[in-house]
């Protein structure tokens, strides 16, 4: 019996997700923050190309500069949350650029904390970055392609770069797991630790990355809960179950 094989649709959600992710892995390499600011919200890969022992498997020479994400992420538009866009696709706020700024000044403070002790760390200077406009309908499942399909090491298993100061009154909430690894913000010290120490969580990195290989970006991954967790970005966005459903 021949092959059934499912027709192509080209107005197909996942296959418009899968233009995006495209377009945007299209992109050239860029500094952690871009150098220019601009308007707009979107969709964005940051890459590691530095020498830190526990990104090695990530990093050049091992791989190329922007092969494998380290974090995938997404800058919603002023107001989106709440339909205050109406048809407007996008915004002419600098969303996307200013989010990465918030990365960037992370990772500086990150670098000056190893740097005041003498340790290896992480350095500014060893980041690249994608990023693209794009429409705010595609962004989220665009995203959710990427994590499927790269499984970010910083998506996945660091949540990300942790949450923003949750100001007075929030202090019992724990330090994420980015501020274990690579202590520097000041409001996240005086928060309590992770039932994981820093080590538990340098070995869970390892065997992580140890499995990462590139992904055939034309096969549809699996989108599970891993997935849908790590979707759960900075402005506080729950997990976009119904739009995953199909994935």
């Amino acid at each position: 019996m021949s092959e059934r094989l499912k027709p192509y649709n080209p107005l197909d959600r996942v296959e418009l997700g899968k233009s995006v992710e495209r377009a945007l892995l299209a992109r050239p390499l860029a500094p952690l923050p871009p150098k220019a600011a601009f308007a707009g919200a979107g969709l964005y890969a940051i890459y590691y190309v530095g020498t830190l022992d526990l990104y090695r498997p990530i990093a050049p020479p091992a791989r190329e500069p922007g092969e494998i994400p380290i974090y995938v992420g997404r800058a919603s538009a002023p107001g989106a949350r709440q339909g205050a866009l109406g048809l407007q696709s996008t915004t002419a706020e600098p969303a996307l650029f200013n989010r990465l700024k918030q990365h960037a000044r992370s990772v500086q403070l990150a670098e000056a904390y190893s740097d005041e002790r003498g340790q290896a760390g992480l350095r500014l200077a060893d980041f690249r970055c994608r990023y693209l406009v794009a429409d705010d309908i595609w962004v989220p499942l665009a995203e959710a392609l990427l994590i499927g399909h790269y499984r970010p090491v910083w998506n996945v298993l660091i949540d990300g770069f942790g949450n923003h100061d949750p100001g007075k009154g929030r202090g019992e909430q724990a330090r994420s797991s980015w501020d274990m690894l690579h202590p520097g913000r000041a409001w996240a010290a005086k928060r309590p630790a992770t039932k994981k120490s820093a080590h538990d969580l340098r070995y869970e990195v390892g065997t992580h990355l140890a499995a990462v290989v590139p992904p055939n970006l034309d096969a549809v991954p699996v989108v599970g809960q891993e997935v849908q967790e790590a979707m759960v970005v900075e402005e506080g966005l729950t997990p976009l179950e119904g739009l995953l459903r199909d994935l």
